[in-house]
């Protein structure tokens, strides 16, 4: 994970020195383009947007719904199978919700930094929340507001989008990692 936050803070540096030196470096359509989502998200249109708004309630219906089942099968699918429950089938619409998002952030912040987006909120949550719950409400909050700070900042400063996201979501790991090793210290 950290491979792909390194070549996304490179990514990020590259693209602003070159704007400094009064060079393009994103040219629609180039590979980067691609890997990074170095625009994409301020171009998408309005189907787009439709198509990502209705997914997007789709999955947190699914996961509000289904969370009990959900995290019986994430914390103990042997013992949740034993209890009754379909673990092949909650494994599939874990699979098939993480697909979703998958494909809808390929389109915003491009192919590579994916993983970075899905994994660094829910790292940042687990340095200071031991619970399964309060992690995912906090990894929810920290993916929504590096989603803001990133693109506010892209727009500002003229980076990439998706960098520019990772790039937030790094700082905020950074922030709750030194917050996690205080309060091992205290308690």
């Amino acid at each position: 994970m950290l491979s792909v936050g390194a070549l996304s803070l490179g990514y990020l540096i590259i693209n602003v020195a070159a704007k400094s030196l009064g060079r393009s470096t994103n040219v629609s359509g180039d590979v980067c383009s691609s890997l990074f989502g170095s625009s994409s998200i301020l171009m998408l249109k309005n189907s787009d947007v439709i198509i990502s708004v209705v997914m997007s309630v789709i999955v947190i219906l699914a996961y509000v719904l289904l969370y009990n089942r959900i995290f019986a099968i994430t914390f103990d699918e042997t013992f949740a199978f034993a209890t009754g429950t379909n673990a092949e089938l909650y494994n599939l619409i874990i699979a098939v919700i993480t697909a979703i998002v998958i494909v809808l952030a390929m389109n915003l912040v491009g192919a590579l930094l994916i993983s970075a987006l899905i994994v660094f909120p829910s790292l940042s949550a687990m340095r200071v929340f031991k619970s399964f719950k309060a992690v995912i409400i906090c990894s929810a909050i920290i993916s929504v507001s590096c989603a803001v700070l990133g693109l506010l900042a892209s727009i500002i400063a003229g980076t990439p989008v998706g960098s520019t996201i990772v790039a937030a979501d790094i700082v905020v790991f950074a922030i709750f990692w030194i917050i996690g090793l205080a309060t091992k210290k205290t308690s």
